[in-house]
């Protein structure tokens, strides 16, 4: 069943390559023999492995580990060329609709070779200097934020609260509240009296957060609280939360060795989309764009 997994999956690469479908292939020879043909349409092993090649990287990690599974992709490919030759013959490639799939098909092909043949390849490599020159005019983005580790029992309000379940609610949130300063145990008392279905199992355990993660009044109440400490009731639109805080992470700056790839593979990014602008500005020169927003409606 997986076997049939993988290669149905594997056989949208092929759904997605309109070349394996339609190209003619070479003469066969000694380096690029045929390994399947339906009518005049032929499959050397070189398009086979050009195929696999240009594959995600998981993909080809799963054809390397199982080798017989590029059996069901050669049959696959037999099938979708047959059932292509056959739309040719009933000519359902000359119908206005799927001229223009094809044709936005082409586009993007030849769009995608363009840039990878045409432009990446002028495009000037980011140096060492550049890397190290934007960290440290950027230290601020390689920031870690302060973070905590806390946890909470919910004791919970409906929407439109009467003034009476208010006060309940509050009496047994400090009830439980004096109950952890006497030295019960948190956990404990989450799983038994905590309305957070998220967390009450886990003892009440919301792991870390950073600023900007909770609501508003939840956040204050818990970034005032030292490790150890237990909040006061906190309400918010859920009802009243106990908070107690078990670990601080401060804020910390990472090192220029812990984010240079980052930086290096952002300001690539950001060279490629200069040269793409460039190129496209001056095609525009010979082949004005018209776009007219204003038909939309």
């Amino acid at each position: 069943m997986y076997k049939l997994l993988v290669v149905s999956f594997l056989s949208i690469l092929l759904f997605c390559n309109p070349a394996m479908a339609t190209q003619k292939g070479t003469k066969a020879n000694e380096a690029n023999v045929i390994l399947a043909q339906v009518g005049p349409y032929k499959l050397t092993k070189a398009e086979f492995e050009e195929m696999v090649k240009n594959a995600p990287p998981q993909i080809q990690m799963i054809l390397a580990q199982q080798p017989a599974l590029k059996k069901g992709l050669l049959r696959r490919w037999a099938e979708v060329t047959l059932l292509a030759l056959a739309a040719r013959e009933e000519g359902i490639d000359k119908d206005p609709a799927v001229k223009a799939q094809i044709q936005d098909v082409v586009d993007r092909l030849l769009a995608q070779q363009f840039l990878s043949q045409k432009v990446l390849p002028k495009v000037k490599p980011v140096t060492e200097k550049e890397v190290k020159a934007y960290y440290e005019q950027h230290k601020l983005e390689f920031m870690t934020p302060e973070s905590i580790h806390a946890r909470h029992i919910l004791i919970p309000l409906p929407e439109k609260a009467t003034k009476k379940q208010e006060n309940e609610a509050l009496k047994k949130a400090e009830m439980i509240r004096q109950r952890l300063l006497k030295g019960e145990d948190f956990a404990k008392l989450a799983r038994e009296y905590s309305a957070d279905p998220g967390t009450k199992d886990k003892g009440g355990d919301l792991g870390f957060f950073t600023k900007g993660q909770m609501i508003e009044s939840f956040e204050k109440a818990a970034f005032s609280l030292k490790p150890g400490e237990i909040s006061k009731p906190v309400r918010t639109a859920f009802g009243y939360h106990i908070i107690k805080v078990e670990e601080i992470r401060p804020a910390k700056q990472k090192s220029f060795s812990e984010v240079k790839e980052q930086i290096k593979q952002n300001l690539l990014q950001q060279h490629q989309e200069m040269a793409l602008r460039m190129v496209i500005k001056q095609l525009e020169v010979k082949h004005p764009i018209k776009i007219y927003p204003d038909r939309l409606n």
